[in-house]
């Protein structure tokens, strides 16, 4: 009898956990964002340790409120910095005359078009034309920044939010713990104290690897279309080390809108003799970049810090954007450490868990 009842206690918190969930998704979110800046500035707050005034150690609460600062200094000196780019872009692409583009783009639009029919790659019914003309509508791209708009009016409250809750998770590092600690069973405390530990170390490095990885790719692609004479190659370039968080689908993403921005800024080139060989440059930077990203910068960071082979980590991704689309792919690396870090705990009799998590 006390069984069933305690699995229908169980039962009914899982449940009403949902529920609130679902409707809280938003403090969620606050949370989660907040548990990744904490992660982010566990290295400073360890660094602080090691700081005394006059052999005394710095109070809690101003280590939390130093790193707290430089995090959010680091933040917003990246904004104030690339605000009036991104205002720029906005201005020059919200000003195009698409259709004058693609007039002056008719007869190299219709050869490209002949081509991909001849071989089969478009359907003869099918018109390039029609469909670049549906994508780049100048409607559609002010809905997007419109979106943007709306976004923002939201991101004072967002921010205050993960801000207060920031701080008091690196000022109590331990209250995380400490509330699952107190609703876990205690045979099972020792398990989980390990699990959080190393969750926390591979998370930590996981997530700096991320602001690494998104600060070189800044770099190599800034100056590789610096070189090139592209305007806001900045610009270009911190989206691009952004977008390439999104795992194989970003650097796509990124070499696209680099591509379409350097036509854009470029539009009174002859399209044969000087518009090609400056895609084709463009395309080559995006290209190194990536070589670099593939084979140097990735492999650092996933094998250092999460401790997966490349391959598990493909299949992962490959999985989470099937079922919860790139909102998937960008958290699939960071759940899928979690759950090797738990299974090794509770699960590490099974031999394919044992393979799996060999390397935590």
């Amino acid at each position: 009898m006390i069984f069933s009842f305690r699995n229908t206690v169980t039962l009914i918190s899982i449940l009403l956990s949902l529920v609130l969930f679902f409707y809280l998704k938003t403090v969620v979110a606050y949370l989660l964002v907040s548990v990744v800046l904490a992660l982010i500035g566990r290295p400073i707050m360890k660094w602080l340790d090691h700081l005394k005034i006059k052999g005394r150690s710095l109070p809690i609460a101003i280590k939390s409120g130093i790193t707290l600062t430089l995090l959010l200094g680091m933040f917003f000196g990246l904004f104030s910095l690339f605000t009036p780019l991104v205002v720029e872009e906005i201005k020059i692409i919200s000003s195009i005359d698409y259709e004058s583009v693609l007039i002056e783009l008719d007869d190299p639009i219709r050869d490209f078009d002949n081509y991909l029919k001849k071989h089969h790659l478009l359907n003869t019914s099918s018109s390039l034309k029609n469909e670049l003309t549906s994508l780049f509508k100048l409607a559609d791209i002010k809905i997007i920044f419109n979106s943007a708009i709306d976004i923002l009016g939201n991101s004072l409250i967002a921010l205050f939010s993960i801000l207060f809750i920031t701080f008091f998770f690196l000022k109590e590092k331990d209250i995380i713990n400490n509330f699952i600690i107190n609703i876990t069973p205690k045979n099972n405390i020792e398990q989980i104290q390990n699990a959080l530990r190393n969750v926390k170390r591979l998370l930590s490095r996981y997530f700096i690897g991320i602001i690494l990885q998104i600060s070189i790719i800044t770099i190599i692609v800034s100056i590789g279309l610096s070189l090139l004479g592209i305007k806001n190659a900045i610009l270009i370039g911190l989206f691009a080390g952004i977008i390439n968080v999104i795992p194989y689908i970003g650097p796509l993403i990124g070499a696209s809108i680099g591509v379409i921005i350097g036509i854009s800024t470029n539009l009174d080139l002859d399209f044969y003799s000087q518009m090609i060989p400056l895609i084709v440059k463009i395309c080559l930077v995006f290209g190194i970049m990536q070589l670099i990203d593939n084979f140097v910068i990735q492999p650092i960071i996933f094998s250092n810090s999460v401790k997966a082979h490349p391959l598990e980590i493909f299949l992962v991704v490959i999985s989470a954007g099937t079922i919860w689309g790139i909102s998937g792919m960008v958290i699939a690396i960071p759940f899928y450490t979690f759950f090797r870090v738990i299974a090794k705990e509770f699960l590490y009799e099974f031999k394919l868990i044992q393979e799996l998590t060999k390397n935590i």
